[in-house]
């Protein structure tokens, strides 16, 4: 039996779940490949602390060049995470010719162009099916799945973390504040969960779904991002009432002009299928042109989930090695333009939720609508709650016809400055699914 010696870097939660999947399955995973995935070595800067996986204090050292400079190992998986120290592993790695395997989404978010360039000039692959949904095998999906597709859209919920505290919520009706306390406590939030709830983690996931699904290399920092934290229990509540829920979806849709791209609060239909997936769960719902609508949904995050991804990447790598096939799988990107061709927020079109704090009296509905009107927006309906005797403050809520965000803003910008209106004004987008 042919035996395949790979070396894990960063023996943290997903490598302690590589460790732990390898010791359940290792001859499920022979007797499927007639190949012996053999862990020779693990490089980690703690090999001491306590791991929920018993290691063999024979197999660690604190110096990762160990394995890079191992000619017996051919596959190198990093997940030490970060985008510098694992930069510096992975181009080491292709450098003496291994394969990688990686779940790092925030590296190839950045620089992903960079290594898969000098992977393809090695004549080596870097797999990485776990950076994005966990144990979705969504990479697969798009490489081998939808090749033959033309991909319109995608809209995904790709941060179990965000997903979770907006679930709370609608199930709750608490505080955004109250519920991110408990997911800490609970082990769902990071200690500093900026990356989750601020919406980085899914559109660092967003643009490796790009590069794979339109053939082009996106400047990150031009993707337009919105967190959660200002999703209010009233927000919520009249979406329940005018049939929706409240979701942070990470949306690429190809237009004639380029491509539309961000990660943002949306309105969806309830009952809906994307509507539906709550609590930590991820799902990534895809057009293509021939395949039409589908939808992968499963555990975004989590040892086991990533470690059966990471594993995946392993596996298919070490079956080329066996069969002598010099092929590599990298992303061809096939787009030569440039960032331009991003469709810039101020130019999408789509519906709109609209919630405005105004003084309870007459004639504010049409200051408003006014001001909605001389900037080309329709409204599809209203809500007008809690009339009060002697005036007050109440909240006017308004669906929008499909509208360009510049008007949108613009009419913002006006209804703001009216003395009638309170507070800043409150906008949601809507996807229709």
């Amino acid at each position: 039996m042919n035996v395949v010696n790979i070396g894990l870097i960063g023996a943290g939660t997903v490598g302690c779940g590589v460790i732990k999947v390898l010791g359940q399955n290792l001859d499920i995973i022979e007797k499927r490949t007639g190949i012996r995935i053999e862990l020779k070595r693990i490089a980690d800067i703690d090999p001491d602390r306590k791991r929920p996986v018993d290691i063999p204090k024979s197999l660690f050292t604190t110096d990762a060049r160990e394995l890079l400079d191992d000619s017996s190992i051919s596959i190198v998986i990093e997940l030490v995470g970060g985008t510098t120290v694992a930069k510096d592993i992975i181009l080491g790695a292709i450098d003496k010719g291994k394969n990688v395997v990686t779940a790092n989404k925030a590296l190839l978010a950045h620089y992903g162009k960079e290594l898969f360039a000098a992977a393809r000039r090695k004549g080596v692959n870097i797999g990485f099916e776990a950076s994005v949904g966990g144990g979705i095998p969504i990479i697969k999906a798009i490489k081998e799945g939808f090749v033959a597709n033309k991909i319109i859209s995608i809209h995904g919920i790709m941060n179990g973390t965000s997903n979770y505290i907006l679930s709370r919520m609608t199930e709750e009706g608490k505080e955004f504040d109250d519920v991110l306390r408990q997911a800490q406590i609970e082990g769902y939030a990071e200690a500093d969960p900026s990356f989750d709830i601020d919406g980085i983690d899914a559109a660092h996931k967003l643009s490796i779904l790009i590069m794979l699904s339109f053939g082009i290399f996106l400047d990150f920092k031009k993707i337009y991002v919105e967190g959660i934290r200002e999703i209010t229990p009233i927000d919520i509540s009249f979406a329940d009432e005018l049939g929706y829920k409240i979701k942070l979806l990470a949306i690429a849709k190809s237009k004639d002009g380029g491509i539309e791209a961000g990660v943002y609060p949306t309105l969806v239909q309830k009952e809906t299928q994307i509507a539906d997936v709550s609590g930590v769960f991820n799902a990534i719902y895809i057009v293509g042109d021939s395949v039409g609508p589908t939808m992968l949904y499963g555990m975004g995050a989590g040892m086991m989930p990533t470690a059966s991804a990471v594993l995946s990447d392993v596996v298919q790598i070490a079956k080329n090695m066996e069969t002598g096939d010099s092929h590599t799988s990298l992303p061809k990107l096939y787009n030569n333009k440039n960032s331009s061709f991003l469709i810039p927020m101020s130019e999408i079109t789509t519906k709109y939720y609209l919630r405005f704090q105004v003084e309870d009296r007459p004639g504010v509905l049409g200051q408003i609508t006014g001001c909605l009107g001389q900037n080309n927006i329709s409204i599809e309906s209203v809500i007008q709650k809690g009339r009060h005797l002697g005036g007050g403050e109440v909240p006017v809520v308004m669906m929008t016809h499909d509208a360009k965000e510049r008007d949108l803003l613009s009419s913002l910008k006006a209804i703001d400055s009216l003395q009638v209106v309170k507070s800043k004004s409150i906008f949601i987008r809507i996807e229709e699914l």
